[in-house]
């Protein structure tokens, strides 16, 4: 589910960073960007292979003056070597490392790099740069293929768990068998052996129903197990799941780009109702999807508890 946003930061001195709510700060800029992030701190530069290939890293932070050696050493690493493209953030205390002739000469024709010299103002300008490398993600369109991908896989998820359930309460055949009665359309309810013929099990079948009729059986299987206050907890919260995720998904299918007024919005019609998204729109959307994400793998852990 690429709602995450993956930071690699390489300093020394990361534990004073992270003491003055500094790694907090980035945290919490990218939450309200409605992002889940993913920020590795690397305080011996000794350890960074391990970290490497950790995530696919949408912004690398980094001292240029590490104790063993310089940043742009590191960045021959990981561009030369590694091969990696990633945005990469320089910052120091010194204000003329770049007229070195050796670092200038490592870091000639290599893009991607921003340097800034004071350490007590970087933050502000990286987050000018995750808005940069954000920019070109939030156009509407990506945003589109974002969000249907993140919905699609909580569908898996869902899928998975109601499998589990079925085992786990040791549901008949018939039991199964009336689960599909309550869900299938009535044209169908009069043609149940053909339907069986076709299908053979209640496995088969549950893939091929649409995403609202899987979440309600989800819900269903679960509703026993609410005396659990866990469980009466989440199917709670999981009552907007069809309208902030299902539907969500649905009219982004129907909706095209076009220019309002200068604004990029997505707009479309569905059963007759029209809707409209633009980038702020998008934000609420995203925290929505995490929200549901955490929800359910938070499900996961107490049901294999």
């Amino acid at each position: 589910m690429k709602l995450e946003y993956n930071i690699l930061w390489i300093d020394n001195d990361i534990a004073d960073y992270i003491a003055n709510g500094e790694v907090g700060n980035i945290k919490s800029y990218l939450e309200d960007l409605g992002f889940e992030p993913q920020i590795e701190t690397v305080e011996d530069e000794a350890d960074l292979e391990d970290y490497l290939y950790l995530h696919k890293y949408d912004l690398i932070i980094s001292d240029f003056n590490l104790n063993a050696t310089t940043g742009d050493k590191i960045i021959e690493k990981i561009r030369e070597e590694k091969g990696f493209s990633t945005e990469i953030l320089f910052y120091t205390a010194k204000s003329n490392f770049r007229n070195d002739p050796e670092v200038k000469e490592r870091l000639a024709f290599m893009d991607r790099i921003t340097f800034h010299s004071n350490r007590d103002t970087f933050l502000d300008k990286a987050e000018k740069l995750i808005k940069l490398t954000l920019d070109k993600l939030l156009e509407l369109n990506a945003t589109r293929g974002l969000i249907t991908a993140a919905t699609s896989d909580l569908d898996v998820e869902i899928e998975k768990i109601v499998m589990q359930l079925i085992e786990k309460q040791q549901k008949s055949e018939d039991e199964l068998n009336a689960i599909v009665t309550a869900k299938v359309h009535t044209p169908m309810k009069n043609k149940f052996e053909t339907f069986w013929e076709k299908y053979t099990t209640f496995k088969v079948y549950f893939h091929k129903i649409d995403a609202v009729k899987k979440w309600e059986i989800f819900r269903d299987l679960l509703k026993p197990m609410k005396s659990d206050a866990d469980i009466s907890v989440f199917l709670e919260q999981n009552k907007s799941y069809q309208d902030q995720v299902i539907k969500i998904r649905n009219q982004f299918a129907h909706a095209q780009s076009i220019h309002d007024n200068g604004m990029l919005k997505l707009k479309g019609q569905m059963e007759g109702q029209d809707f409209e998204f633009t980038e702020d729109s998008c934000v609420e959307i995203r925290k929505n999807l995490i929200n549901h994400k955490r929800n359910i793998e938070a499900l996961k852990n107490i049901l294999n508890n």
